[in-house]
């Protein structure tokens, strides 16, 4: 088991505390891993994959975000990383062979060498924690524990991260729900009014509009609910 050092990991925790979103707090996070990590690495950056979201991804900095498109494409290393749940070592970019496409451009930013580290996240969450060094064979094993307890230490707010993440979205999706739903609603009865019919054929109505015009039929019904009235209001405060 990987040893956390209570400091780092408090630092994470505070950066927690003050980001505002998900993404934030992982650009954020990798300017504090590479803080930690010390001066002979040149950045890093956390990327994490969810079933049906797109990817979130943090960097040190924007030179960090360009080397990091060769290494996280598939094949490479931090999807190597990510897939076997184990460490991935590139002792020399200039000689590496193990990946079509790699290096690639991170050659050009400087990099010679990069541990991808796993992140232990939870359920199907997949994530990895990146370093990179403009010095050959700089990942050996006593570098590589260092990048591994910053993994650890970066995990357990990460998780905490995800969690709320996770939340938020449920509830935007939710507020999202219930305004398509109102807004249907007042369609339905608008038509319903106007042309003498059930409810079933107001509904109908708007099926078909929205399949012959290709527009979904929430953007219908709302042309429907302006065409009427400026004064509906489907917004839901949080």
């Amino acid at each position: 088991m990987t040893e956390v050092n209570p400091v780092p990991a408090a630092a994470f925790q505070e950066l927690l505390l003050g980001a505002e979103e998900l993404q934030a707090y992982m650009s954020e996070a990798a300017v504090l891993s590479l803080a930690i990590l010390g001066s002979q690495v040149l950045g890093c950056s956390l990327l994490i994959d969810r079933p049906r979201r797109t990817r979130a991804e943090g960097h040190s900095d924007d030179r960090t975000a360009r080397m990091s498109v060769p290494a996280c494409a598939e094949p490479g290393p931090v999807a190597e990383a990510a897939v076997t749940g184990m460490p991935v070592v590139v002792t020399d970019a200039w000689t590496e062979r193990r990946w079509r496409g790699f290096p690639g451009s991170s050659a050009e930013e400087g990099v010679r060498s990069l541990a991808a580290v796993p992140l232990a996240l939870e359920g199907s969450a997949r994530g990895v924690l990146c370093a990179f060094s403009p010095r050959p064979h700089l990942f050996q094993p006593r570098t590589l524990r260092a990048v591994e307890r910053t993994a650890a230490e970066a995990s357990r707010s990460l998780r905490l991260a995800l969690r709320i993440d996770g939340h938020l979205n449920r509830a935007r999706n939710l507020q999202a729900a219930l305004e398509s739903r109102t807004v249907v609603d007042i369609a339905v009865g608008i038509i319903m009014a106007q042309n003498s019919c059930s409810q079933e054929t107001a509904v109908e109505i708007l099926r078909s509009v929205s399949n012959t015009r290709n527009i979904k039929i929430r953007n219908v019904a709302a042309s429907v609910v302006a065409a009427v009235t400026d004064r509906v209001r489907t917004h839901f405060e949080e």
